[in-house]
């Protein structure tokens, strides 16, 4: 019969047709999956339904295969951004990709910035509210690079279409995927952030405002833009004002500084997104300096604490072995002055002046160099090879002067044989002036966090602690002119002082040993060689010079006089012209640092033992005789599995130039010790012993409270 269904036809026909209906509604809230190499992807929406007038979220939702990656919009030392183009209707706007915060890969050498596992990349659309279609059609076309330890690109074409309708509901499909990339958004911070430029390869980086996290050391710095910055080496916050101040290197690819740039903090699924502007170097110095004055201001006795140290640690540097020659020099002065206690007041101010004055000086320099954006510390100057071999050769000279091979004569520093005369105020101040000038490679307990305080500051208090350092190094001489129970301890001038100067020669010989040994670590063993033939000239003039007085025609005087002085010519010349650079040998106990390499270390999380060193502190070489190289720590550093980096600091480097300066010091030596699993960096004293290190590297065990 016409119109007649049955009705078991008619409840199958409303079964399929409700099914249908559900499909329509939620099946097509994404589009079909594409399968890529080791790439499951697909183009989904938050809601199932577009609204007019409103807005929707969709997303490219990857799948990554287990160790492979996709980048980010900053791709970091390798690889290339997603890319996405849409296809709309009109009516309906689109924003760009909306990038979740990025994980960081390390993948050798290469850092790179990226996601991994299940990631989805957000747009928005905008739907006008005249939007009159039943339907919404979304197109996108995809392109990216995912890669493990290679590389392959992939692209794929994605589609679908959503009803338009008046309410929606969320997509319980994509709810988590969406949250996820919602929490992960960057959120913008109100504050004020400043990058410059510094000399050699340097950016600074100052961030202040209420906005900023308690504590950076645990937040992950991404740059936006390409081609700004180093990624390998990690930023090292330090403390600067009201806010945080750090140093970037810059990329190999820089070119210059942009007005403004954006930056990211990552930590865990929180991001905060903020824009540096650029300022001078000058103004970046400006800020940092008007920031220290505004905290000393507020801490007074941080100066005072400083000066104490320097006086303190001045006064150990007499102990120190680098100062040891100097000693002799100061000994025999004060000697041949132990019965006249005006002379030895006399001598004492002449010296302090010397020691003083010199200790300005070098400061002075090392500030204005710093000014200009050099990265220097203390003791800059034995990083230059021209500078050990001329010290090497004034040592030597001083030596034979003793040794009785010539004669230095009373207007050299520190021999002075006029004191008592009254005429020993050039030699007591030029003794004064070598002991600061031989004193330079060595860093004495106390002096590490007193200097890393006064580069910091601004030019005056700067100077103030080198002043309070020059007081404590010459504090032993003005005791002797000022307190009489010390000068009477002083035995009397007699004839055993010829012995005792001769004596006195050894320590100015093996002291020029010493130096050899530097130079030839900063050279090559050819380069030492010609230093061993200038010092051989060197004797063969002073010899020869001295010989004049016994020739007894002028002829023979004038010829030795030439040759004399064409020897001590040589002498000179010979070292300067033959520095050539050092290779590095390779050494199986260590490995040799890099901030790139301290950076995927840490990352890991493995425990790290960071060495800053030199050939020319011996403090440095005294800790690993008798600590660093001990059996049992040897053995510990060995079963724990903890990586020993040795940074040497030899020649001059700015890395380790700025990794000092990350932990308030600019001198070696500096020990730091990175616990297993992350953590904060324990900086241990500048004097170790076996016991320090192997409770501090113990697995779980503390270090003895540090030494300032």
């Amino acid at each position: 019969m016409y119109g007649y269904v049955s009705r078991p036809m008619t409840l199958r026909f409303l079964f399929l047709s409700l099914l249908a209906l559900s499909w329509s509604l939620t099946g097509l809230a994404a589009s079909e999956p594409q399968l890529t190499d080791h790439l499951r992807s697909k183009l989904v929406a938050a809601e199932t339904a577009a609204q007019p007038g409103r807005t929707l979220d969709i997303g490219l939702l990857f799948e990554h295969d287990e160790h492979w990656h996709t980048y980010w919009v900053n791709p970091g030392d390798s690889g290339l951004k997603t890319e996405v183009e849409l296809t709309l209707p009109e009516g309906v706007s689109a924003s760009g990709i909306q990038w979740p915060a990025p994980q960081r890969f390390l993948l050798g050498e290469l850092v790179n910035f990226g996601y991994d596992g299940r990631t989805l990349l957000p747009m928005q659309l905008t739907i006008s509210a005249d939007y009159a279609a039943s339907t919404l059609p979304i197109a996108v076309s995809a392109r990216w690079l995912i890669c493990e330890h290679e590389c392959i690109p992939g692209k794929a074409d994605y589609r679908f279409e959503l009803p338009v309708a008046n309410s929606a509901e969320p997509d319980s499909r994509w709810a988590e995927d969406f949250a996820k990339a919602r929490a992960r958004q960057p959120q913008s911070m109100d504050i004020a952030a400043n990058i410059s430029e510094q000399a050699g390869n340097t950016l600074q980086m100052t961030l202040n405002g209420a906005d900023l996290p308690e504590n950076l050391s645990d937040w992950t710095l991404f740059p936006v833009a390409e081609e700004l910055i180093a990624y390998g080496p990690l930023p090292h916050w330090q403390p600067a004002g009201q806010g945080w101040q750090t140093a970037l290197t810059r990329s190999d690819y820089y070119q210059r500084l942009p007005e403004t740039s954006d930056w990211l903090l990552v930590q865990g699924d929180r991001a905060l997104r903020f824009t540096a502007t650029a300022s001078s170097a000058e103004a970046a110095n400006a800020i940092g300096a008007s920031q220290a004055v505004a905290v000393t201001d507020e801490s007074k006795p941080t100066l005072f604490l400083a000066l104490g140290l320097a006086l303190l640690g001045g006064l150990i540097l007499n102990l120190m072995p680098c100062v040891f020659p100097v000693l002799s020099l100061k000994a025999m002065a004060a000697v041949r002055s132990a019965d006249n206690r005006a002379a030895l007041r006399h001598h004492g101010l002449w010296y302090t002046a010397g020691v003083v004055v010199s200790f300005v000086a070098v400061a002075g320099l090392l500030l204005v160099l710093r000014a200009g954006g050099e990265q220097l510390g203390w003791g800059f100057q034995m990083q230059s090879p021209w500078f050990v071999a001329l010290m090497a050769l004034l040592l030597f000279a001083l030596g034979l002067s003793f040794s009785g091979v010539w004669e230095f004569g009373g207007r050299f520093a520190g021999v002075g044989q006029g004191l008592t005369e009254g005429h020993g105020a050039k030699p007591a101040f030029f003794t004064g002036v070598l002991a600061v000038v031989v004193a330079s490679p060595c860093t004495a307990p106390f002096m590490g966090t007193a200097l890393g305080f006064a580069i910091s500051q601004p030019p005056v208090w700067a100077l103030s602690v080198f002043v309070a350092l020059g007081l404590g190094l010459a504090l032993p001489m003005l005791l002797l002119g000022f307190v009489p129970a010390l000068a009477r301890l002083l035995p009397k001038p007699g004839a055993w002082m010829t012995r005792f100067r001769q004596v006195l020669a050894f320590p100015l010989y093996l002291t020029v040993v010493w130096l050899l040994w530097v130079y030839g670590e900063q050279t090559s063993a050819l380069s030492m060689a010609w230093l061993l033939a200038a010092l051989t000239a060197l004797a063969f003039g002073l010899w020869l010079w001295n010989q004049r007085h016994m020739m007894q025609s002028s002829g023979s005087k004038r010829f030795s006089a030439a040759l004399s002085l064409l020897a001590l010519i040589g002498a000179v010349a010979l070292p300067l012209s033959s520095a050539e650079q050092a290779v590095p040998a390779a050494q199986p106990s260590n490995q040799a640092w890099s901030a790139e390499r301290l950076s995927e270390l840490t990352a890991r999380g493995e425990p790290v033992l960071v060495n800053m060193t030199a050939a020319w502190c011996l403090t440095c070489l005294a800790n690993e005789r008798v600590a660093l190289r001990d059996e049992l720590v040897q053995s510990l550093i060995a079963e724990r599995g903890i990586h020993y980096l040795k940074g040497d600091w030899t020649r001059y480097d700015a890395d380790i130039t700025q990794y000092l300066e990350q932990f308030g010091r600019n001198g070696v030596p500096l020990y730091v010790y990175y616990p297993r699993g992350g953590g904060e960096p324990q900086v241990l004293p500048q004097l170790l012993t076996p016991d320090l290190l192997l409770t501090t590297l113990a697995e779980g065990g503390q270090p003895p409270k540090p030494a300032p």
